[in-house]
């Protein structure tokens, strides 16, 4: 029995599949399943039922699952106390980020001050929804990520650090029927079709509360912020982006209107979400102090915003 073998179990578990448990792991799955078979021989247990179409957890499965999580948990653990007894800074940081543009987060110029002050430690950027980002922190594939608060949480071993907040607002085009007034209400956007993002990002979160019983069509469904203005250009739809970042999009030429949401009060709320400081690495623990102290200095050299809102951007 060794480390890996217990990680490819754990992965597969995971992800019911183990196709998918193979491309997290970065390995061929012949080589996947041939690990997890001698691990299940040599402790004379079938861990996972196997079929052409799914895979499961056998009872002892289920049994064992606890254990070989504390395992792998107890060993991350060493290595975490390890280089916070030699006072290293130093190994591999996996970081999530939902897409964040730089009038929010300057993710470029973030790493290139935790680089300068870190260079030993080489960082994997993985992006992706909000859901998806805080699973992976929990369940270790990740150190760290950035994501919209609005997201599912429990009470587990993650933390969640407030970053910033911004309210969103309508996004039309130029010649769209409510870019006339000063304001616009919900329940005035629901009567015509939604750019969004798909469910399980934060936006996506935020968008789907506010409107709550008000029913509305999402006819696109989009990953990147760029998309959604493209789409609203071409007059595909009407949609809801963060004041800064639509207000920098209109800027550079789109024919765009900015209005305020009447009657609702709509934010996007950023976090950083990692373990329990306990159970961070070194290279962690770096990470998060060089994103507030980020936030802080943007927040102390940018001047106040004026007021998008309204904005008509030819």
């Amino acid at each position: 029995m060794n480390l890996q073998q217990i990680r490819y179990v754990l992965a597969v578990a995971e992800s019911r599949s183990f196709t998918r448990a193979a491309d997290n792991m970065f390995v061929v799955q012949s080589a996947l399943s041939q690990q997890v078979r001698k691990l299940e021989e040599e402790l004379g247990l079938q861990i996972f039922n196997r079929t052409t179409r799914s895979v499961s957890l056998t009872p002892a499965g289920e049994s064992l699952l606890p254990l070989l999580r504390q395992v792998v948990g107890g060993l991350d653990q060493i290595v975490v106390s390890a280089q916070a007894l030699r006072g290293a800074v130093t190994g591999r940081l996996t970081v999530g980020m939902m897409e964040i543009p730089s009038e929010s987060l300057d993710v470029a110029a973030l790493m290139a001050t935790f680089h300068t002050r870190y260079p030993d430690v080489t960082v994997t950027l993985r992006s992706g929804g909000s859901d998806l980002l805080v699973q992976a922190t929990r369940d270790r594939k990740l150190d760290v990520a950035v994501v919209g608060s609005n997201v599912a949480r429990s009470a587990d071993r993650l933390s969640f650090d407030h970053l910033f907040s911004e309210a969103l607002v309508a996004v039309l085009p130029i010649r769209h029927p409510l870019a006339a007034g000063p304001a616009v209400s919900l329940d005035a956007l629901a009567d015509y079709p939604f750019i969004d993002f798909p469910p399980g990002y934060g936006l996506r979160h935020e968008t789907d509360r506010g409107f709550g019983e008000v029913r509305r069509r999402v006819a696109f469904e989009v990953t990147r912020v760029d998309e959604v203005v493209h789409f609203v250009c071409q007059d595909l739809g009407v949609a809801l982006l963060p004041e800064s970042v639509a207000r920098s999009r209109a800027e550079v030429g789109s024919a765009l209107v900015l209005l305020p949401v009447r009657g609702a009060v709509l934010r996007r709320e950023v976090h950083l979400v990692a373990p329990h400081a306990e159970l961070r690495s070194a290279a962690t623990q770096a990470f998060i102090e060089c994103v507030h102290e980020h936030i802080t200095d943007r927040a102390g050299t940018e001047p106040p915003s004026g007021r998008a809102a309204g904005k008509v951007v030819r």
